[in-house]
Parts: structure tokens; C-alpha cells; sequence
């Protein structure tokens, strides 16, 4: 039996549908609160327990009888104010994981971490082998997941057999319509996005991340981390991809800083005056897409010979879950 954490997330919930098609069995773990509406139609082929990462007790409970675990479960949030919160997901989580499945002799674990755990800096090449260093460039989120990192090296250390996969940023078309991704594509789409961000970075479709995941795990593969991007791709030429499919125009004029400053400083105004409002745009989200950030994806496509999804593919296919509007 395999086990998925974080099965509500854009991630998780991609990959379980992937292991049921597959015919894995496939347990879960939720929470009380945990929607898994995305998950009804295959719902009765799934193997649902009630447990919470931040309490091992429940772990120790689920993890019986599991033989590989993808830990996906993670919040993500550029926003140095939610550190403590990504602290204790991110990594408490992560250790409870890693302690559960030594108990239990879970024989494997695959953990879905990401780029933004790379000490990376712009205009530089970034590879599995890039050391962590602190520098201005890391955020809270990255912070976290580098941590976690650690965790899953320790449990190597102690007899645990893992995996971790770097995704880059990724897209697709997920299940909650909120997500940044559509919002995007819904701005663009109605002519509402003057602007362009300069930077660059690395992409890749949700269905790439899944498929590498499976292909990682079920591989002899032990103590690595794979850089899993499709491609390093500017924001601008991004953004006219995007254009170009919903037939608009593209954004045409760069991001001044000055503009950058204000969205941000403004975006966290309207999350003072509205706490239950999530921030949609704060300064280390612009401060890494204004930057030219490169990630060197060779070992992945040289271990795997792994063929990614093309990327006007992916972009296509959010296209069509837009709404139709005039």
C-alpha cells in the first residue's frame, strides 16, 4: 500500500488520481477540516484515515501496514509572517513523517520539495549539487522546505530509504479555482494585465511532477534530489503564451520596481484591514520574479530520459477550464 499526504493540495490530489489509475492502493490522511471534494469520483477506491501530520500518534496509526509514502503535505506561502506556521508543517511535519515511517517500517518515502530550496541567485546555474548558503534571495517558504530537507537526509541516516523531487513552479489546472494559476490566466485573458514581470525561472506541468514522483519512487533510487523543471522560462514570454492562447493581447510594458513596491505595499494594506484575507502579491513575490533565476534540469532527463509535457500543452489546457466570457 502507498500512502499520500497533503491528498487536498494542487499536488496531492494529482497524484492520487495518477496512483489510482495506476491500480496502486492508495491510503490517505486527513484532517477534520480537509476537503477532498476533488477526490469524489474515485473516492471509494481510496483508503481514507483521519490523521494529522503534527500529531505522530495518528501517523504511527495510518502508517501501518504502508510500504511507500509520497509526502506532499506542506504549506506554501511567500509571506515571511507565516514562517512559523510553514515551520511547523514544513518541518515538524516533515520529522513526524520521517520518525512514523521508521516505527512503522514504511520502506520508502518520496518527498515533494521544490526549487525554493536551493540557496539560488540570479544570473547563476543551479544544480542538485548547489550548496545552501544564506543569502537575500531565500524566503521563508524555501527556508522551511531546506529544513525539511534535512529531515528526510536524517532519516536516511537512520535506515529510511527517500527520494526528494525540486519541482519548479508549477502549473496546471488543479481543482480550486482561487489558485493564483487561473487568476492569472483570467487577467490576461480579460485584458487586465498591462504589465510584465522581467524575471525568470523554472516551470513545469502538475502531470510532469506526479509522473517523475512515480517514476522516482518505484526506481532504485536512494539519498538523491532531482531538479524537476521543464524549462527555464521568462515571465514575459510566459505571459504572451498565455496571450496567445486566449487570443488577447500581451502584456506589454515592464514592471517598474516603483509599481512592484506599491502592489505589494498595497496587497498588504487590504490583508491589515482584512485578516481572513490571503496575500495574494507580497515583497518576496516580487522580489524573486524581477530576478533571472536558472535551474539545470540535466540530471532528471539524463536518469530518467524523462520527456516533459510541452509547455503551450499545459498552457492549453487551463485555457479551456476558463470561463467563457464576452
Amino acid at each position: 500500500m502507498v500512502l499520500v499526504t497533503g491528498a487536498s493540495g494542487f499536488v496531492g490530489g494529482e497524484l492520487v488520481h495518477q496512483l489510482v489509475a495506476n491500480g496502486e492502493q492508495v491510503r490517505i490522511i486527513v484532517r477534520k477540516n480537509s476537503n477532498i471534494n476533488y477526490l469524489k469520483n474515485i473516492i471509494s477506491k481510496i483508503d481514507v484515515v483521519e490523521a494529522d501530520i503534527l500529531d505522530i500518534m495518528s501517523l504511527e496509526e495510518a502508517f501501518v501496514g504502508v510500504e511507500k509514502i509520497y509526502h506532499s503535505a506542506a504549506i506554501i506561502a511567500y509571506n515571511k509572517k507565516q514562517y512559523d506556521a510553514m515551520y511547523k508543517t514544513n518541518i515538524e511535519g516533515t520529522s513526524n513523517v520521517v520518525n512514523a515511517a521508521l516505527s512503522c517500517g514504511v520502506k520508502k518515502i518520496l518527498y515533494i520539495s521544490s526549487i525554493a530550496a536551493f540557496a539560488a541567485k540570479p544570473n547563476t546555474i543551479v544544480d542538485e549539487e548547489t550548496k545552501w548558503e544564506e543569502n537575500e534571495w531565500n524566503t521563508a517558504y524555501g527556508v522551511t522546505k531546506q529544513m525539511a530537507e534535512r529531515q528526510i537526509f536524517r532519516g536516511i541516516e537512520e535506515g529510511l530509504e527517500a527520494t526528494i523531487i525540486n519541482p519548479g513552479i508549477i502549473i496546471g489546472v488543479g481543482h480550486d479555482e482561487q489558485k493564483s494559476i487561473m487568476q492569472l490566466f483570467k487577467r490576461i485573458a480579460k485584458g487586465k494585465m498591462p504589465f510584465y514581470v522581467p524575471g525568470r525561472n523554472g516551470m513545469i506541468d502538475v502531470k510532469d511532477v506526479v509522473n517523475i514522483s512515480i517514476l522516482l519512487m518505484n526506481g532504485a533510487y536512494n539519498k538523491e534530489r532531482f531538479i524537476a523543471i521543464n524549462e527555464n522560462i521568462y515571465f514575459k514570454d510566459y505571459f504572451q503564451m498565455i496571450a496567445k492562447a486566449v487570443n488577447k493581447p500581451a502584456p506589454k510594458y515592464k514592471l517598474p520596481k516603483i509599481i512592484a513596491t506599491i502592489g505589494y505595499t498595497m496587497d498588504a494594506i487590504l490583508s491589515f484591514i482584512n485578516p481572513n484575507r490571503k496575500r495574494a502579491y507580497t515583497k518576496e513575490n516580487a522580489k524573486v520574479a524581477m530576478q533571472d533565476f536558472f535551474y539545470n534540469n540535466q540530471k532528471l532527463k539524463q536518469t530518467l530520459n524523462y520527456q516533459f509535457i510541452p509547455f503551450e500543452n499545459t498552457i492549453q489546457e487551463i485555457v479551456k477550464k476558463l470561463p467563457h466570457e464576452k
